[in-house]
């Protein structure tokens, strides 16, 4: 025969065991939400290494091609290096310049803009007016755009004495490439730089 006892200590029983099920069910809730949360950071780092992995692919693609290149053209055209660092200065602003190469299919080295096909290759972006600046408003959000800027001397502007680093009569420039994604913010930019000598 049952007592009251007995029944008030089987309803505080009953009661623990939905008030542990509860906070069973919230301790899972929130486990859940990390993993998801994790997943997801997991995901975006992904995506991000990826669309890195683009802009240094064209970055260095531009530094190949200019090893074949003349670089008389480059000391001829190279300019005196900025007040600013390279890398600081806005995208789309002097005394960078949009590369002004011609695209060729196949060619990541030459071209200006480039977008990322279904397949995840890229390729030349159309329909871009060659020397439209990265960050005008004709440039479609998510157009990789490149940029070359060539200073004298070597990094930091330092142009060394006759004879001393390099041989007499000697020049060097830095070629600076930058390749920035629009629609971005601009500290995502790769900026890639190489001292060349003529």
């Amino acid at each position: 025969m049952s007592t009251p006892a007995s029944h008030a200590s089987r309803r505080g029983a009953r009661g623990s065991s939905i008030l542990e099920v509860l906070i069973a069910m919230a301790v899972l809730a929130m486990a859940a939400t990390g993993a998801v949360a994790g997943m997801l950071s997991a995901s975006r780092n992904v995506r991000d290494g990826q669309l890195y992995q683009g802009k240094r692919l064209l970055a260095e693609a531009r530094t190949q091609r200019l090893w074949l290149a003349d670089k008389a053209a480059l000391v001829r055209n190279a300019v005196a290096y900025p007040a600013m660092k390279p890398e600081k200065i806005p995208v789309g602003t002097a005394p960078w310049t949009v590369d002004n190469t011609p695209a060729v299919v196949g060619d990541p080295g030459s071209g200006a803009y480039f977008e990322l096909d279904a397949t995840g290759t890229l390729k030349p972006a159309t329909g871009i007016a060659p020397g439209t600046a990265c960050n005008d408003t004709a440039v479609p959000n998510g157009t990789y755009c490149r940029e070359v800027l060539v200073t004298q001397g070597l990094k930091g502007g330092v142009l060394p004495a006759p004879g001393s680093v390099l041989p007499p009569g000697a020049s060097a420039v830095t070629v600076w490439t930058r390749v920035w994604r629009k629609g971005e913010d601009a500290s995502s930019a790769v900026v890639h730089s190489e001292v060349f000598v003529q």
